[in-house]
């Protein structure tokens, strides 16, 4: 069976990324309040369950994100739009995050979860870790990433040059196998330029970006499917071997997507935690280690108190979805065309 499916991009399709970003949503909540409380805190009592590769999720969330982002700039008029259609995703969800979990974390968190409160007003601009503040959340790391791709293909998207996208990989691969190389060697290489071109992870937004187009240009899809064995070899070449791993799963479940054989993930309880799966990634991490940390004090097993951390979370990551998130984001699109009718042509 080949490959390349010959319709264009569906909305079932779109659900099925959405599921599949819950599911890694799910995996990463499944190993921080497992194996990563257990290494960072400690359980008091015997975990009966570890999810030591649920970590791992992250990636395919940067996978998602080169398909999506990509298939958004395609469909984008202008710069302000693309602006605009981010900011209502992200910030306001984020925000009130900040706002709940700081709530959680001063009253019954860990006193080592309590950031000075300066560290809390940069952790609203999403990119403190690269201002020197440390996250509220410990999964805000992966927001900054995702944000200066945003701001890295505005900018190719800017410049006319995204029709190259060929080599605008190429070009990520030999600088994410030459900042890999140089730190194996101990060279030193520079934080803030390997931080703003994300080279530690660029490979994988490629992956994701080379599936889209494998997905809308058929006629191009030997170099897409050579390019995303080069995204592979630049994997295993740059980063540690258990990535490359990562990666080649990652890449056997898109797959397994374009051919469509993911129809399951079409069922509605897969689809409701892909609808929220922002919300549950913002908030789980904080609010959930703090309620994990007072049910083990108060003689709850390790278990049920992470199960019930994960059923609280997801109560608040749905009120946050259907409350904050969707109206927010509706609203100000709503806003932003309102006033790009209004400007005369």
């Amino acid at each position: 069976m080949a490959l390349v499916s010959q319709h264009p991009v569906s909305q079932a399709r779109v659900v099925e990324l959405d599921a599949l970003r819950g599911l890694a949503a799910l995996a990463v909540v499944a190993f921080h309040y497992t194996t990563h409380y257990g290494n960072e805190v400690g359980h008091l009592g015997d975990m009966p369950v570890s999810f030591d590769f649920g970590n791992y999720g992250v990636e395919l969330f940067f996978l998602i994100s080169g398909f999506v982002i990509f298939m958004t700039l395609e469909r984008t008029r202008t710069a302000m739009d693309f602006v605009v259609s981010r900011f209502s995703r992200l910030f306001p969800a984020y925000w009130t995050a900040i706002l709940l979990s700081s709530v959680v974390v001063y009253t019954i968190g860990m006193p080592s979860q309590r950031l000075p409160w300066s560290d809390v007003a940069f952790d609203f601009t999403m990119i403190q870790e690269i201002l020197g503040a440390e996250h509220l959340d410990g999964s805000y790391w992966t927001l900054q990433v995702e944000l200066f791709f945003y701001v890295q293909m505005l900018v190719w998207f800017m410049l006319g040059q995204l029709k190259r996208i060929h080599w605008i990989i190429l070009a990520w691969l030999l600088i994410a196998v030459g900042f890999g190389e140089a730190g194996k060697h101990g060279m030193h290489v520079s934080y803030t330029i390997g931080e703003l071109l994300i080279v530690r992870y660029i490979p994988f937004f490629a992956i994701g970006i080379l599936f889209y187009r494998l997905r809308t240009q058929p006629q191009n899809r030997k170099g897409d499917i050579a390019l995303i064995g080069l995204c592979l070899v630049a994997i295993g070449l740059a980063y540690k071997p258990v990535l490359l791993l990562v990666g080649v799963v990652c890449t056997a479940i898109f797959a397994l997507f374009q051919l469509g054989w993911l129809r399951l993930l079409r069922w509605s309880p897969f689809a409701f935690l892909g609808a929220i799966s922002y919300s549950l990634y913002l908030l789980h991490q904080a609010i959930g280690f703090s309620v994990i940390w007072q049910l083990e004090r108060h003689g709850v097993a390790p278990g049920l108190a992470a199960l019930a951390a994960a059923v609280m979370v997801t109560v608040l990551a749905t009120g946050l979805t259907w409350w904050v998130e969707r109206p927010a984001m509706q609203a100000i699109r709503r806003w932003w065309k309102r006033q790009h009718a209004a400007v005369p042509t």
